[in-house]
């Protein structure tokens, strides 16, 4: 089976259309969400190696940010406490722990399309909907994260059009196969798509405003 999701994924991922999708869906929400679990193990294992490798960049970065810091606290006289937020990434993640945020990230995300799209007249099953995402899902997220290895330093001006082209890419696989798994026309999928998306970012600008808030009363 695993083969057979391997050849699906190299078909809609290359060969991006509702029709690739649907020559390879399955009712198969299992296989689904073990093969998303070996696509974030892969993410995980080549985040934490990123870490490592990236590790001494980061920390002479630091070296220089906090002697910079230093030289404004002194000609202030202020405690500035940027050291407590501006602290480098611990490099050893348990690769579990990713893995786990993943598949709830996943099954989040899943429920939320299926809910949606059956309130908006979809007929398809939560088993193919979830077949269908974890096409495209669990490479795409290696794809990323190798990536993000590779987004150090001067590389960083090379690798964002590419973080940003798969990141647009992605949406519109996500957008094919909710067609595809929900049994959607083209705008009622893509309401499906935005709604979501929407959500996460109304999401990450509340936490931004509270982590602000809370700068600022430090």
């Amino acid at each position: 089976m695993l083969n057979t999701m391997l050849r699906g994924s190299r078909v809609v991922v290359t060969r991006p259309a509702v029709t690739s999708f649907e020559e390879h869906e399955r009712d198969a929400l299992g296989w689904a969400l073990l093969y998303v679990t070996l696509g974030a193990t892969l993410t995980a294992a080549v985040g934490w190696l990123a870490h490592l490798i990236q590790r001494p960049f980061l920390e002479r970065q630091y070296a220089v940010l906090f002697a910079e810091l230093a030289k404004i606290e002194a000609a202030t006289g202020q405690d500035l406490a940027f050291e407590q937020l501006f602290t480098p990434t611990n490099p050893d993640i348990p690769i579990i722990s990713n893995v786990l945020f993943t598949l709830i990230g996943f099954l989040t995300y899943l429920g939320i399309v299926f809910l949606l799209g059956r309130a908006l007249g979809g007929t398809g099953r939560l088993g193919e909907l979830a077949y269908d995402l974890a096409l495209f899902w669990a490479p795409v997220s290696v794809v990323s994260a190798v990536v993000n290895a590779c987004s150090i330093g001067f590389f960083s001006c090379l690798t964002a059009p590419v973080a940003l082209f798969v990141t647009l890419y992605g949406l519109y696989l996500t957008y094919l196969s909710v067609q595809s798994g929900m049994n959607l026309p083209p705008r009622k999928a893509l309401t499906l798509v935005l709604i979501p998306a929407l959500l996460w970012l109304l999401a990450l600008c509340s936490v931004a405003l509270i982590i602000v808030a809370f700068v600022g009363q430090a």
